[in-house]
């Protein structure tokens, strides 16, 4: 769930519970403060780590795939190239969130500027998920026809065998239990 809609939930919630008093008058400089904070720290639904999920376990299974040397080097920068453009696109992701949070609690803020950075959030946020099926593409194009259906099938046996996935149920990918998580993004 993006930041702006978990801290709207929380402002409502508050407001409702009597917490602060929309209307009366804007959130002061510490009750943003405040607000942003809350609205981070509430747990999220994993929206990217499929994706490097997904790499991990390709990684973690490339003796079974019969990956070479040449092909887990690739995959092996693949998902650093990722890593480090998934830290990039989540930072301005999530900037671009607080800029909309912050115009939406302006009281002197035009529909049409927080209309504005709800969309340039949306747009970060669409950044970042292509930067994910990107690196699953190049991750895939690197393997055969062969070892990419083998991964497949694995990875769907491992998910009926274990019901729903890790990064579903908010876990990371754990090498040792074999989960790949999802392939495909969302």
């Amino acid at each position: 769930m993006p930041l702006v809609q978990r801290a709207m939930i929380i402002v409502m919630g508050l407001a409702l519970t009597g917490g602060i008093a929309i209307a009366a008058e804007p959130l002061s400089e510490g009750q943003l403060e405040r607000l942003m904070e809350t609205a981070s720290q509430a747990p999220d639904l994993p929206d990217h780590d499929y994706v490097t999920n997904s790499l991990q376990a390709l990684l973690h299974q490339s003796q079974n795939l019969k990956l070479s040397q040449e092909q887990t080097e690739k995959i092996k920068t693949i998902t650093d190239q990722y890593e480090r453009t998934r830290r990039d696109r989540e930072m301005a992701y999530k900037r671009s969130e607080m800029d909309a949070l912050k115009l939406i609690h302006d009281n002197r803020s035009s529909l049409t500027a927080i209309e504005n950075a709800v969309q340039k959030a949306d747009q970060e946020h669409t950044k970042l998920r292509m930067a994910g099926i990107k690196a699953l593409r190049e991750a895939r194009d690197v393997l055969r026809p062969e070892q990419y259906g083998q991964w497949q099938q694995d990875h769907a046996a491992r998910q009926l065998a274990q019901g729903t996935p890790h990064q579903e149920r908010g876990e990371q990918y754990d090498s040792e239990s074999g989960d790949a998580g999802r392939i495909a993004p969302h």
